[in-house]
């Protein structure tokens, strides 16, 4: 017989009324679930309740509702206390009562399934201990499963996915229409949007995607020109050739033998130039391209200003002979465009790739693999130092985790191609949250949450990114950070937004000696 570690028992179950525009304060002696039955109201200052929505408390919870609405608001407190194996011995088990059955600020989501609202109806229903003992397990149960069903789904579905889709798979004979139905467009409806998003016909998109993956395929000179054909899409080389030279003005021959170039303009990847020891010509000046603590090593270069691009005149006059540029630039078709007539353009997917390995691209592009070889020995060579320095401060079994503050009260958990998380997670290979893991870097996506959520993602050491003195203030009074310092016994380190936004090449290594410096001397909100 299989032991259970821990148990559930059932307390009761009643049904409130919170009159229109009035409000309460209440605590509960045991563990509460909360289910909306209907009407809207705030929780505890900051959770919004609909009449989908689910809450679970710990025991003891004080908890605040407001009905600012014109209507009552309806809904049913289930009250369960859990309690955890302590003790098995011979033939005797012995269990505690457990004080905390989720996170510190409670478990929350806003579209039950209808099952949800079947097992609570049941339980509300139900008088026979064994049977409310049995519906109970399953309305938890049924509960969490949703709740890791949504956090998953957390990222917005636009039409972004649909050109996400038409990126990953344009090695493949895509058809417009294969396309829009796919994801339950009508064709015309379809042809007007991509072009509305992107400036775009579908088949010039698909060709832009298609010539650009070429481009990186070229720098590696063990594949033939047939091969990269066919490994972009296009099942006959001599229309692909064509097609190439109309968009960049050299043969795919030619663009691999096209390295040495002494004049770049970048609208990013900069930190990648730097790093094989090129200054480019001009760049954009703001800390998602260039940290400001290196424009100085740009010399003369032209610097763009913040939320600017050049102008053709511009790129003209500094008589560029290549533009690197991040693939976000698709949804300026006509500035692309009108950058191919000046210079030969190299798109890359921008926040997708490896950081060593995005250096190592820009590098064969320009003919300094020895270069780039030489920074990344001596970036690796402080990894190792790092994590040395910080085997008796960090003990085994801590966790360590990337965040950034937000505005509207929210807080961005990053994969770790952002923020230099590549540092933390890649490198240093520090311990991750398993929530982190689960939910940010498995998927490989950024995650966005409200901050009273923000428990469910603690880490032992929390490097959290902040824009502004405000906001520092904010991670120092805020009572969910308080929460995190206090109950959670975590520690947390400020870092500035203007010397994490970029995170390649250069900009990565000056960002590990940020990090390490931080963790090794224990630099953290007291």
């Amino acid at each position: 017989m299989a032991i259970m570690e821990q148990v559930s028992r059932f307390e009761g179950v009643e049904e409130r009324i919170l009159e229109e525009k009035s409000q309460i304060q209440f605590t509960e002696a045991t563990n509460v679930i909360l289910v909306v039955m209907s009407g809207t109201a705030q929780l505890n200052g900051y959770i919004p309740l609909i009449n989908t929505s689910i809450f679970i408390g710990n025991l003891g919870l004080r908890m605040e509702l407001k009905n600012k609405e014109d209507q009552p608001f309806v809904y049913r407190i289930y009250r369960f206390q859990q309690y955890k194996l302590r003790n098995r011995q011979d033939f005797q088990l012995t269990y505690e009562l457990s004080k905390e059955y989720v996170n510190y600020n409670g478990l929350v989501y806003h579209k039950s399934s209808n099952k949800v609202r079947k097992v609570s109806e049941a339980l509300y229903q139900a008088n026979k201990e064994s049977e409310q003992a049995h519906l109970l397990y399953k309305l938890l149960f049924t509960i969490e499963e949703e709740f890791k069903l949504q956090k998953s789904q957390l990222t917005e579905v636009t039409f972004q996915s649909v050109l996400d889709y038409v990126s990953i798979n344009s090695n493949k004979p895509l058809k417009r229409d294969e396309v829009a139905n796919h994801f339950g467009y009508h064709q015309n409806y379809f042809s007007k949007l991509i072009k509305a998003e992107t400036g775009w016909s579908f088949s010039d998109y698909l060709a832009h995607i298609r010539l650009d993956k070429a481009k990186v395929l070229l720098l590696d000179s063990s594949y033939t020109i047939t091969e990269v054909s066919r490994k972009i899409g296009y099942q006959d080389s001599l229309y692909f050739s064509r097609k190439f030279r109309k968009q960049t003005g050299l043969s795919p021959t030619e663009f691999r033998l096209f390295k040495g170039q002494k004049r770049i303009f970048t609208f990013q990847f900069t930190g990648d130039l730097l790093a094989a020891g090129i200054q480019p010509v001009g760049t954009l000046n703001w800390p998602g391209n260039i940290p400001p603590h290196f424009v100085q090593e740009l010399g003369d270069a032209f610097l763009v200003p913040r939320d600017d691009y050049p102008t053709i005149e511009q790129l003209k006059a500094l008589d560029v002979d290549l533009i690197i540029a991040p693939s976000y630039l698709y949804t300026h078709p006509k500035l692309i465009e009108e950058l191919e007539k000046i210079a030969p353009v190299f798109i890359l997917k921008w926040d997708r790739w490896d950081r060593l390995e995005e250096a190592k691209i820009i590098a064969k592009l320009l003919g300094r693999e020895e270069e780039t070889a030489s920074w990344i020995a001596r970036y690796e060579e402080k990894v190792a130092r790092g994590k040395e320095l910080l085997k008796p401060i960090i003990e085994a079994g801590e966790t360590v985790g990337v965040f950034e503050l937000r505005e509207n009260n929210q807080v961005g958990v990053w994969r770790s191609s952002a923020r230099g998380a590549y540092n933390i997670y890649k490198q240093l290979e520090l311990k991750v949250p398993k929530s982190i893991e689960e939910d940010v870097l498995m998927p490989h996506k950024h995650l966005v949450i409200d901050e009273y959520l923000i428990s469910s993602y603690v880490a032992d050491h929390m490097l959290v990114i902040v824009h502004t003195a405000e906001q520092g203030l904010r991670l120092k009074e805020s009572k969910y950070w308080e929460a995190i310092r206090t109950k959670y016994h975590s520690k947390v380190y400020i870092l500035q937004l203007e010397d994490f936004w970029a995170s390649e090449g250069a900009f990565l290594e000056h960002q590990l000696d940020i990090q390490v410096k931080k963790l090794a001397e224990g630099d953290y909100i007291l």
